[in-house]
């Protein structure tokens, strides 16, 4: 009997001691669960792009000059101004010419009356001219006297019109909607034909130059849609388009130059600022896609055959998918990417889970605890 109770306490003892080993082994694996977070595969839009840097310009320039040298009687705009095409931006002198056009005025008035007066005596020579009433000569004379008096009216005409352009060109105008940039004479100033009065920059749209090297040059065509970033404007995208692609290549840099187009209403981009370009080359709608963070490489050496030193470097990129709380590696084959997101060609399926946060810490078949599910 005692026997008996003995055998029964110890193997009591030894169930007990396997139960607290195997308790201590499972917190084991649960202690060493390497946390992650995952995000889920999906079908989204990628846009593969590449990246130039330039400085906005305007899209038009226009320098404005008097042709009237003369002296600066009035300023209407200053630096800053915006300014529509038409308005009146200075005015100079115009005394002696609005005299001028007076006088052209009244002498091609007086002109006309007495072309009136001989039309009409012109018309009553001329009937009795064709009755032979008078003579040829003194139809002549009065047909020489008409005639003349026609070519001084048409004369003081383009007098008057002349002055008249004269005085117009006195008031300084905009050739085009913008924003002054430049004055260069102040009221009183002596103006001269060589020297602008103002400078008009066009900034409704603005433009950025870029640099696009040989390799790159079949992927950048006009129409393409571009996004524009600059430092004064750090959280805010603009958006352009390459509006032209120049046909030849600079010998000096080997670089073609292209124009990016940009929208500018509320004028806050401005000449001289620095800009990065994004240009999209080449957009996949409805693609597999996963956050580019999620990819990792390895590179392994490819031997060729042949001399020892024919192999060339392989980069292989992979991924790590969560079933049932284990990290799988699979390798993938990835599409164009962008910023945050890059195409699956092979590999993944919609719906899986893959790790975005943790996987340098894996290796196949890891036990993982999930943190977080990324959206």
């Amino acid at each position: 009997m005692l026997s008996r109770t003995i055998t029964v306490l110890s193997l009591a003892t030894i169930l007990f001691v396997s139960g607290c080993s195997r308790s201590k082994s499972l917190q084991k694996e649960e202690k060493f669960a390497v946390p992650v977070n995952i995000s889920t595969v999906k079908l989204g839009r990628v846009e593969e792009k590449i990246s130039f840097f330039g400085n906005v310009t305007a899209d038009q320039e226009v320098k404005v000059y008097s042709t009237v040298p003369t002296r600066l009687t009035e300023l209407k705009v200053d630096v800053g101004d915006i300014v529509n095409k038409g308005q009146i931006l200075a005015v100079v002198d115009n005394e002696k010419i609005r005299q001028g056009v007076i006088q052209a005025e009244a002498g091609l008035e007086a002109t006309r009356a007495q072309l009136a007066n001989v039309a009409d005596e012109y018309q009553r020579v001329e009937k009795l001219y064709s009755e032979n009433a008078i003579s040829k000569s003194q139809y002549d004379a009065t047909r020489t006297q008409y005639e003349a008096l026609k070519s001084n009216v048409k004369q003081l005409e383009a007098a008057l019109a002349t002055a008249k352009n004269q005085l117009q060109d006195s008031y300084i105008t905009a050739p085009l909607d913008g924003i002054i940039t430049a004055r260069n004479f102040n009221v009183g100033d002596q103006t001269s034909p060589q020297i602008p009065l103002f400078t008009v920059m066009a900034m409704q749209k603005v433009k950025v130059q870029i640099e696009i090297v040989e390799s790159q040059i079949g992927k950048i065509k006009e129409g393409q849609r571009a996004y524009i970033y600059v430092n004064a404007y750090p959280d805010r995208r603009f958006e352009g388009k390459i509006n032209k692609v120049y046909p030849t290549v600079n010998p000096l840099v080997r670089t073609v130059t292209a124009e990016v187009i940009i929208t500018n209403p509320d004028m806050l981009l401005r000449p001289g600022m620095y800009a990065r370009v994004e240009v999209i080359v080449n957009v996949h709608n409805g693609a597999i896609v996963i956050p580019r963070y999620a990819v990792l490489e390895k590179t392994s050496l490819e031997y060729l055959g042949g001399e020892i030193s024919n192999s060339r470097v392989k980069v292989n990129r992979y991924v790590y998918i969560v079933q049932d709380s284990i990290a799988f590696m699979r390798d993938v084959e990835t599409g164009i990417e962008d910023d945050s997101q890059v195409e699956i060609v092979r590999g993944l399926q919609i719906g899986e889970s893959v790790v975005t946060l943790g996987q340098h810490n894996l290796s196949d078949s890891t036990l993982i605890t999930i943190v977080k599910r990324e959206s």
